[in-house]
């Protein structure tokens, strides 16, 4: 199965569409998650048909910003659980697999308070599922130190973010391709970039699917670079989710390490 996931910053625009249209020609992902999607619902319909994706799930965008969806290919067994501005989450059943698992696709809040308040209840959206769990997309965060160069840490407003993730069991999954997901599109001497972009999975996730792969593509137009996974291929040097981040000092410390 393969998932694309991108903050494509809006499809309002036809370099924007033109983009996508790319991604999904090079990729052919079955399912398709887009964040900051800033269009209406009747728009994205009419855009999700021309790319022959028939079923979808999509919190439009609230004022002039937000709008996150979720597609699917006909032949994705996909049940819709949660959908909020944040947050999307389905039920994938699938014939590889003799169980269901769970997919959310995020959009992170950007404003502190918001973020605080997403985090702490980010369980509240699992509450009746225990099982396999994998959540990809724009996280807004980084998950230590080494995810960001440049600009001021933000680290006691990431407590949150990092302490969910933690607690449920969701550990980052390893990528390929680049180091830095986002960038402030700055000059040098300005410029800042991170790695707010990636896919997360349980332990029971990765039993199920240990050849996943993740892949940071280029990103040529916008400030958001998209995600690509694959559980159908192995990763070079990969032997399971990557919890690394929680070797980092200032994050051990945010979680009483």
């Amino acid at each position: 199965m393969i998932i694309l996931a991108w903050n494509c910053r809006g499809l309002g625009q036809s370099s924007a569409i033109y983009d996508l249209k790319a991604l999904v020609r090079d990729s052919k992902p079955d399912i398709l998650g887009l964040m900051e999607a800033k269009i209406s619902n009747a728009a994205m319909k009419i855009h999700l048909r021309r790319l022959r994706f028939e079923s979808s799930i999509y919190f439009p965008l609230v004022g002039l910003s937000g709008g996150i969806c979720v597609t699917w290919k006909d032949h994705i067994d996909l049940e819709p659980m949660s959908v909020s501005k944040n947050l999307v989450s389905s039920l994938i059943f699938s014939n590889l697999v003799s169980t269901p698992w769970l997919l959310s696709v995020v959009y992170g809040s950007v404003r502190s308070v918001e973020k605080r308040s997403f985090w702490n209840n980010f369980h509240k959206s699992v509450d009746r599922f225990n099982g396999s769990w994998l959540v990809l997309g724009d996280f807004n965060g980084v998950m230590s130190n080494s995810d960001r160069h440049g600009g001021r840490e933000e680290t006691s407003s990431l407590v949150h973010m990092i302490n969910a993730l933690y607690n449920l069991g969701l550990l980052e999954l390893p990528s390929q391709g680049l180091k830095y997901t986002w960038s402030n599109g700055k000059d040098d001497d300005f410029v800042i970039r991170a790695k707010l972009d990636r896919g997360t999975a349980n332990e029971d996730w990765w039993d199920l699917f240990p050849n996943t792969n993740v892949k940071i593509l280029p990103n040529v137009t916008y400030d958001h670079s998209p995600i690509i996974l694959n559980s159908n291929m192995a990763l070079v040097s990969c032997e399971g989710p990557s919890d690394l981040w929680l070797l980092d000092t200032g994050y051990q410390k945010s979680l009483g390490g």
